[in-house]
């Protein structure tokens, strides 16, 4: 019989059971390949496949789960309606590459309404007006200013109940979502979670540009050279405890607008937001795939990078 030489020239025959595991002196076998912390990924559980489903199969609207549980969405998901302190409902779909512009119609402020409109990424704290942090730039109605880490600055026109307020976006090639993705989305034991990698550090991306119309005059760029990160279409409103009624504000995505996007200098023509139905674009303007949001909520969890798992692709279909 054929025999290979092993550790300490022992002998084993060819193709036979490897010797037994070496035991300490108490008996018990030694484990060896023990996973690092480096061999487990953390994740989070989700909403359920058909939450992702409802919301990744329709074209943009304000989103159920990216919103304060106290914002009270319309059947078409194209208004929010919010009574006493701020709150924010951002779209299903956001943007990081590509020239992007939308509408909010000001439908109902009632005697004591404000609202702040704008642009916000997932990281925006929804119990809070839009520009509260640094995850949300807005325009207010009151004196028109701007708004961005709450900080107030002269900018443009106040507006009121009935105005139409344009939104522009501005994201030059070279930016990421800086965001999880629909592959990051997992199945572990019947649930959806997501893996949650460690966070990449945003930074300025050159030429990048965010600006408001009223009534179809651009009030001119509100910020300049922005964080690179996935913006969504956002809104917040307010009232007094003593209002009954709330105020609401109608989205139109597009393409047929009230009034045209604004053209820019610097930048190319804007589309409508309507198009993030297709995840997002190139800056040419060609339709490419993209990574979509997933909405976490939860508590993490820790999952070998080689636990039984299935990606979102196959967990949804």
């Amino acid at each position: 019989m054929d025999v290979e030489p092993g550790p300490n020239d022992d002998k084993v025959p060819t193709g036979a059971a490897p010797p037994p595991a070496k035991r300490s002196k108490k008996g018990k076998k030694k484990v060896t390949g023990v996973p690092t912390a480096a061999d487990y990924l953390k994740v989070t559980p989700i909403h359920s496949n058909a939450d992702i489903l409802e919301e990744d199969g329709k074209p943009v609207q304000l989103s159920k789960l990216e919103k304060a549980q106290q914002a009270v969405l319309s059947e078409d998901g194209m208004s929010v309606t919010c009574h006493k302190g701020y709150r924010m409902a951002r779209a299903t779909r956001g943007a990081y590459v590509g020239t992007w512009y939308f509408e909010i119609r000001v439908t109902h402020l009632g005697s004591t309404g404000h609202c702040r409109l704008g642009w916000s990424t997932k990281k925006g704290e929804l119990q809070a007006p839009v520009g509260y942090d640094e995850h949300s730039m807005a325009y207010r109605d009151l004196e028109g200013s701007k708004v961005h880490k709450a900080l107030r600055e002269d900018y443009g026109a106040p507006f009121a109940e009935g105005d139409v307020i344009g939104c522009f976006l501005h994201m030059p090639e070279g930016g990421r979502p800086v965001e999880s993705s629909k592959e990051d989305v997992w199945r572990l034991k019947n649930r959806l979670v997501i893996a949650e990698h460690p966070e990449q550090e945003a930074k300025r991306l050159a030429g990048s540009l965010v600006g408001f119309t009223k009534n179809g005059e651009f009030q001119g760029a509100a910020y300049r050279d922005i964080f690179e990160g996935t913006y969504y279409p956002a809104a917040s409103l307010y009232t007094l405890p003593e209002q009954t009624e709330g105020a609401t504000v109608t989205f139109n995505f597009g393409p047929d607008f009230a009034f045209p996007a604004p053209e820019v200098e610097g930048c190319p023509p804007a589309r409508p937001a309507s198009d993030l139905s297709v995840r997002t674009t190139d800056p040419k303007g060609d339709a490419v795939t993209a990574s979509a949001t997933v909405n976490g909520s939860g508590n993490g969890s820790g999952m070998s990078k080689g636990a039984d798992a299935q990606s979102l692709s196959e967990a949804i279909s």
